[in-house]
């Protein structure tokens, strides 16, 4: 439980991060389609072409703003089901008489399981069950969402090549290319003074792109590192001669216990850490 405990307690704390990213892709995208209206009417001789890129880029980003914020929330209930699973399992062994809680070992045979012990192990396994199916459904988000931020670097590859074409003159990082379009196409011009806020959300989404995938690949490998060590304990867990002499039952129900309370304890900080960068962002707008 505590091995549970800890790769939660790290998945909550950069969901927080997935959420503030996921917020920087939206008003990213926003800029973007008024970078492609400024394109349509714009003299260049690719600008329809360019227009189109522009446009799926956005359509694009925003849909993976959305699965940012989805997978975010996964993590969140993915918390609150392994809660409610290993608060179960402890409300059964907790309605087990004192009278048949535990056994001396030193009146049964060595490798012999307790019946209290049995009851354990089976709501150990469906704990675990439960949790290995949630963690796959994870994984597979977030090997969907790292597959939509590569997408949109080769959007960015496709807008830089027809950008180059157009002007050869262009020499910006395909991380500001964006920025770079702006005020190209006159995003200097008086009437678009008020818009300073679009050229940096325009320069910076090759940086918003590069750490959301930097922030879901460290997921990804979490859960895979979590999916790994959950069945290699559930392996272990299940194998008769180690339950009850290597692990003592009381040790485990009191892992349980503590791992319960950290989990909590993580969801409500993470909680307030996501309610304090919401709150930033309405002030930076505002």
């Amino acid at each position: 439980m505590n091995a549970q405990s800890l790769t939660f307690e790290q998945l909550l704390d950069s969901s927080v991060g997935g959420s503030g990213l996921s917020l920087d892709l939206k008003k990213a995208e926003m800029a973007i389609s008024d970078l492609v209206v400024l394109v349509k009417f714009s003299e260049l001789t690719s600008k329809d072409v360019l227009g189109d890129a522009l446009s799926t880029f956005a359509h694009d980003a925003r849909r993976t703003g959305r699965g940012l914020q989805t997978l975010g929330s996964k993590v969140g209930g993915a918390v609150d089901m392994i809660l409610a699973v290993n608060e179960y399992a402890m409300a059964k062994l907790s309605s087990i008489p004192p009278s048949s809680s535990f056994i001396s070992h030193s009146l049964v045979p060595f490798n012999s399981i307790s019946s209290l012990e049995k009851i354990f192990l089976a709501s150990f396994a469906e704990s675990m069950s439960t949790l290995s199916t949630i963690i796959q459904r994870l994984i597979l988000l977030a090997e969907v969402e790292l597959s939509n931020l590569e997408k949109l670097e080769d959007h960015l590859s496709i807008i830089y090549e027809i950008v180059c074409r157009e002007d050869s003159s262009i020499s910006s990082a395909k991380a500001e290319l964006l920025g770079e379009i702006w005020t190209w196409l006159g995003g200097n011009r008086r009437e678009l003074k008020g818009h300073d806020a679009h050229l940096e959300l325009l320069r910076g989404i090759g940086g918003y792109r590069k750490q959301a995938l930097a922030h879901v690949a460290s997921a990804l490998q979490i859960l895979r590192a979590l999916s790994d060590d959950m069945e290699d304990m559930r392996e272990r867990m299940m194998m008769p001669d180690l339950v009850g002499s290597q692990i003592p039952l009381e040790v485990q129900i009191n892992s349980i216990q503590h791992g319960l309370q950290r989990l909590r304890d993580s969801k409500v900080l993470a909680k307030d850490k996501e309610e304090g960068a919401m709150r930033r962002v309405a002030i930076v707008e505002g």
